[in-house]
């Protein structure tokens, strides 16, 4: 009887299980690969990005040392694994001061900060106006590592402007050294009455103080100061820029009458912040009119007063009409004032003095502003209705077109005295934030890549 061969898959199926084996650990490390590399980059990145975050505030401090300090240079050294660093003083990044005295604004300062900025991707971590900023990708807001120098107690605004002037970059790994060098000595831009005499502490310009920022950064500019100080702060992302706006004392000394007269801050919030508001005539006649609005079109709303006199000066006083209009509506008082004569044989006009009482005048409108004033004075008055004096009446009507405005001759009605000889005195309480001092220095530092 003959053999009978058999066919063994042994052999095959050992092949096909080392085949298989190799198959799965191939697919593991393609999807270790894919999923471990990235979080690996990332982590390095992250430390990265740690490492110059410590790295630009060494920078911060050895830069104050050179801008605002006696130091005439510093050296950084920056270890850069990825990314690059620029050093830019082009317009992108501004600050600007302004202030207002009647027609005419000053512009106190007006330049480029610059910038010392690291970026790797997306992200971002810059120096600038004495303060390190750091962005993140995507849509968030950028944040603040160290502050910059911006400092306002409630009285007192110090911006010492620390202004890099450069345009270098570098990029790639390795150890990059940035030195810093002070350019001259420091530059006192206010206080400074030799270069204007407006510009003298303490500020009692009865204007705003105005600081304007322009920066990548504006938005973690807009927050520190609205976190760190009291000042008023709007944003304009269209030009990526924040302004700051400070209200300083107005003067209780006599101003000419040049219209317009401007009113920055006047407290609406408080039912007394009207203190003082008078004219002195030298040339007061028999024809004597003088109206002023708060709108030179008399668009709605708008408030107006009217001094009026005729039969001379003497005893009989002057009459004084305001009146308020909105919505198609008026409110309308009339009193009476006594003028005083100075010693110089002045007329004075307090319009905060009714010496016969104060009436309702001719309207056919009762009044409407009034519901939520205090006690008494919270109702509706009627036609012929007596009311407030003068001096709860203009504290009223310019709280209602307060804080900030400005009042506007309606030379139709004026006559009867001397325009370029009369002054006037406003006087009133500024709202938060307030200013009394300002100083500003400008400290400039050069920076070698």
């Amino acid at each position: 009887m003959g053999k009978r061969l058999e066919h063994s898959q042994d052999a095959v199926s050992e092949v096909v299980g080392y085949t298989l084996l190799l198959g799965i650990i191939v697919v593991a490390i393609g999807i270790i690969s894919m999923t471990a590399l990235p979080v690996i980059q990332d982590a390095k990145e992250k430390a990265y990005l740690k490492n110059m975050e410590q790295g630009f505030t060494v920078l911060d401090s050895k830069a104050s040392l050179v801008s605002i300090g006696k130091q005439p240079t510093q050296i950084v050294q920056m270890y850069t694994q990825a990314g690059g660093i620029t050093v830019n003083d082009s317009s992108l990044s501004r600050i600007k001061v302004t202030f207002t005295n009647g027609t005419t604004t000053y512009v106190v300062y007006d330049e480029s900060m610059g910038t010392i900025q690291y970026q790797l991707g997306d992200n971002k971590i810059a120096y600038e106006g004495g303060g390190v900023f750091r962005k993140y990708p995507g849509e968030g807001d950028p944040v603040i590592i160290t502050p910059p120098e911006f400092h306002y107690n409630g009285e007192t605004l110090t911006l010492p402007i620390i202004r890099v002037n450069s345009n270098q970059s570098v990029g790639g790994t390795g150890v990059v050294t940035l030195r810093l060098v002070s350019e001259q000595t420091s530059n006192v831009l206010f206080p400074n009455p030799d270069d204007n005499p407006e510009y003298t502490n303490p500020l009692l310009l009865g204007k705003q103080i105005n600081v304007v920022i322009k920066s990548d950064y504006y938005k973690a500019w807009a927050k520190y100061i609205e976190e760190r100080t009291e000042a008023s702060v709007n944003i304009d992302d269209d030009n990526k820029e924040v302004k700051v706006s400070l209200n300083a004392k107005p003067n209780d000394q006599p101003n000419d009458l040049s219209p317009p007269i401007d009113i920055y801050g006047f407290n609406v919030d408080n039912e007394s912040a009207l203190h003082n508001f008078n004219f002195t005539l030298p040339e007061g006649t028999s024809n004597l009119k003088m109206m002023m609005m708060t709108s030179p079109t008399k668009t709605e709303p708008y408030f107006s007063f009217y001094i009026d006199k005729s039969g001379g000066l003497a005893t009989g006083g002057v009459t004084i009409t305001l009146e308020y209009h909105a919505s198609g509506k008026k409110e309308e008082w009339v009193y009476v004032v006594q003028p005083l004569k100075d010693a110089d044989d002045n007329f004075n006009v307090d319009l905060l003095n009714a010496t016969s009482g104060t009436v309702l005048g001719p309207s056919s409108d009762d009044t409407w502003t009034w519901v939520n004033e205090t006690p008494p004075w919270n109702q509706t008055f009627n036609k012929g209705d007596a009311g407030p004096d003068g001096q709860k009446l203009m504290q009223h009507y310019l709280s209602l077109v307060g804080p900030t405005f400005s009042f506007y001759p309606d030379l139709s009605r004026w006559d009867g005295f001397d325009e370029s000889g009369t002054t006037y005195v406003l006087y009133y309480e500024v709202m938060p934030p307030r200013i009394t001092y300002l100083h500003i220095v400008e400290h400039k530092m050069q920076v070698n890549v």
